[in-house]
């Protein structure tokens, strides 16, 4: 198989005496965008969580990264986003959940009852999309940063929540949840970009038509990258693949591109 790079040739006639270090985050739901980077000598990959990733970028340690599109609109005075690539979710995610002791009511009546809400220190997007549904329904719930979402999950008591994005959240589904792009969505009747390619604008013309190729290498190849994504992130099959196809998105059209203005619109 050709390396995204090659195939681009964005970089392939340039020397590499310093590498592209590109940020990217090691969730199921992000592997499609750098799944055919993975074995390109001519680009360092940085794995960490999205927070992390922006945090790398702002202090000019990246030169382009997977970040939340929260980050992105706070920041797109200085940076740019790939045009045509994204995470993104139509009307359910299945992987940024309110976790709670229970979830029998309907999300509006349980969230009047809580007294705080953990959230995942690994993303903001997640936790500013929650923002912006919890004022439109009129609630207000302190907000308790925690590193341990996995743990806590679990114990949680009443009047607890907790919001888990990625991995953690799809490995925790047969506890009570409730799905925030769904309640987002019963809002809105909007979509919704969790996370984007972002870069300076300098780097552009070099980078976004290697990412773009290392996209479409998976679109070509998708039954060898699924193949993979079910051996490396250990979901059953049938999962993986209904999540990679029918629920999580990673084109930015024109659609996507309106729901990321509006969350931009209601949030920064």
């Amino acid at each position: 198989m050709e390396s995204a790079a090659t195939r681009s040739g964005a970089l392939a006639d340039t020397p590499q005496l310093n590498k592209p270090r590109i940020g990217v985050v090691n969730y199921l739901n992000a592997y499609p965008l750098w799944a055919a980077l993975e074995n390109d000598n001519r680009i360092e990959l940085v794995r960490g969580v999205p927070s992390f990733l922006a945090r790398e970028l702002e202090a000019d340690r990246l030169d382009a990264a997977l970040i939340s599109s929260v980050e992105y609109l706070r920041h797109r005075a200085h940076f740019v986003c790939h045009p045509d690539l994204c995470i993104a979710a139509r009307n359910e995610s299945y992987s940024i959940r309110l976790f709670a002791a229970e979830a029998s009511q309907p999300f509006a009546e349980h969230a009047g009852t809580l007294r705080r809400i953990f959230t995942d220190a690994a993303s903001r997007s997640s936790v500013a999309q929650l923002s912006v549904i919890l004022h439109e329904i009129g609630i207000s719930v302190p907000f308790e940063e925690v590193s341990d979402a996995a743990d806590r999950i679990p114990r949680l008591a009443a009047g607890e929540a907790l919001l888990a994005i990625g991995d953690t959240a799809l490995n925790h589904l047969r506890y009570p949840s409730y799905d925030m792009q769904t309640e987002y969505y019963r809002l809105f009747h909007r979509g919704f970009v969790y996370a984007l390619w972002v870069y300076v604008p300098q780097k552009a013309s070099q980078l976004a038509p290697v990412l773009a190729s290392a996209h479409r290498a998976y679109l070509e190849n998708r039954e060898q990258y699924l193949h993979r994504a079910i051996e490396r992130f250990a979901f059953p099959a049938d999962f993986t693949r209904h999540y990679l196809t029918a629920i999580i998105e990673h084109e930015l059209t024109a659609e996507r591109l309106a729901d990321l203005e509006f969350f931009g619109s209601k949030n920064i």
